[in-house]
């Protein structure tokens, strides 16, 4: 892959992974309209953080066992985009919202929901190793996005949480989805 499409997929994948942490920011805000500008920085940072190092831990993951599974790598990354990226798609279209659920002030809430707005970063970075490709670009664009998009997010999800929130999710996971297929494309009809 040339250089200026390397980056563009680099972008869409982080954007694709920040919108788990842009749909729930979005809930966020908007079940708590007036939340403190010092709480929304924390979640940025929380949210942004750990999409950082999610993709980082799946590369190592996967880079221990990718000798063993070259065979199959271009199978197994678009599998698991396509897993990451359905999920996204269904929870766009059955949500379960539940503003206790979104209560960013707790610690063990927030704690709790980097780590599912990231687990599908982890399974970027696991797909990455297994096709050879640089983690760390992905893993700073996923979290400086993550943590900008997550600001907004709470910042205006009183007014488009409820209208918007929803429909960036699945947005991103049509577009993890089509990475994997890209993924496969390229290993089949040009290697």
């Amino acid at each position: 892959m040339g250089r200026p499409l390397a980056m563009i997929s680099t972008i869409a994948t982080a954007s694709a992974l920040a919108m788990d942490a842009f749909s729930v920011s979005l809930g966020a805000g908007a079940c708590r309209c007036s939340m403190p500008k010092t709480q929304v920085l924390y979640m940025a940072l929380a949210f942004g953080l750990f999409q950082f190092a999610m993709p980082i831990g799946g590369w190592f993951l996967g880079d221990k066992i990718a000798h063993f599974i070259s065979a199959w790598d271009h199978w197994i990354a678009a599998l698991l985009l396509a897993v990451v990226g359905g999920k996204m798609i269904h929870q766009s279209i059955w949500p379960e919202e539940n503003c206790d659920l979104l209560n960013v002030a707790r610690p063990m809430v927030l704690l709790g929901l980097a780590v599912a707005t990231s687990i599908d970063a982890m399974a970027v970075g696991f797909s990455s190793a297994a096709i050879g490709s640089p983690i760390i670009p992905l893993a700073i664009s996923a979290g400086l996005i993550t943590g900008v998009l997550s600001t907004i997010g709470a910042m205006a999800g009183c007014k488009i949480g409820l209208a918007v929130g929803h429909k960036a999710e699945f947005l991103g996971g049509v577009v993890l989805c089509l990475i994997g297929l890209n993924i496969l494309r390229v290993h089949l009809f040009l290697s």
